[in-house]
């Protein structure tokens, strides 16, 4: 599943790998897999265009084009992007395949057929992608408890639906949502409001260490290269329903919070706010 992690670590490669080269030629596999403009004019605005940087924001890949157009790269669940030697045999779930000089080319693959791609002008692309609404980043340096308080403090609505808002936090997945709140020790379904300030650090911390996580790990996926990330998909709540919580040996709840699969620890994560017992998840 890409989220944070995953996402960032593609763009992470690119920036090794691709920056400064040149894209040759397009082919467009999946019409659909193009948001805008049409597949043709998609085509005609990247071919010969030198890439020049590539950064991440939420959950989105941005390239930058030297003709000041951005390259937008999104991978929904299961997209991926991938550097192979021209000639390479293509997977069936390619989607859009960019040539590069020096006879390679990236591949943008996926096997539900969602991942998406698009191109504008800067300010075109942020204004019709949303760019602006995006809430901070969590791993970002004025992330700090102060600003999480401050975007959940007028929030009436459960935690775990707050946290997926990228209008709130920009990128939080359903997977590190539900490892963050189990490793602060909160119930997914309280209120964002209810908080506390010691509950609020608790959060704080928590999130940033699950992301930095995954990241030392290099995610769940392939990179850029082909190279199987070492974190686990499944790590202590999400997707272990019945599981044994890996603290307190409690069977891992689940149930849908705002639309979404939950998963938490009913021991770890107390609907009093108050844990029955010690726990490993729980930050002190």
């Amino acid at each position: 599943m890409a989220e944070v992690p995953e996402v960032e670590i593609i763009a992470r490669d690119l920036r090794q790998a691709v920056v400064g080269r040149r894209i040759t030629e397009v082919e467009v596999l999946a019409p659909q897999a193009v948001r805008f403009p049409s597949p043709p004019e998609f085509v005609s605005a990247l071919r010969g265009q030198r890439i020049t940087s590539a950064h991440r924001r939420a959950k989105f890949i941005l390239l930058s084009l030297e003709d000041g157009q951005t390259l937008a790269v999104h991978f929904m669940l299961w997209g991926s992007l991938s550097l192979r030697p021209v000639g390479s045999e293509r997977p069936p779930e390619s989607l859009v395949v960019l040539k590069l000089d020096a006879d390679e080319e990236l591949w943008l693959t996926d096997t539900l057929g969602y991942a998406r791609m698009a191109v504008a002008r800067a300010a075109e692309l942020t204004a019709r992608l949303k760019l602006e609404e995006l809430g901070p980043e969590v791993l970002d340096a004025d992330f700090t408890v102060d600003r999480l308080a401050s975007r959940l403090s007028r929030r009436r609505s459960p935690l775990k639906t707050v946290l997926l808002s990228q209008r709130v936090i920009a990128g939080l997945g359903n997977r590190d949502a539900d490892e963050s709140l189990w490793k602060a020790g909160l119930d997914p379904r309280r209120l964002a409001t209810s908080l506390t300030r010691e509950e609020l650090t608790r959060l704080h911390r928590a999130m940033r260490e699950v992301l930095e996580e995954g990241l030392s790990l290099r995610g769940t996926q392939r990179d850029l290269f082909g190279v199987k990330g070492q974190a686990r998909h499944r790590r202590n709540v999400f997707e272990c329903t019945g599981a044994p919580c890996p603290s307190c040996a409690t069977p891992i709840s689940h149930s849908r919070v705002g639309g979404r699969n939950t998963h938490w620890c009913a021991r770890c994560q107390p609907e009093s706010g108050t844990p029955a017992g010690p726990t490993q998840g729980l930050l002190l």
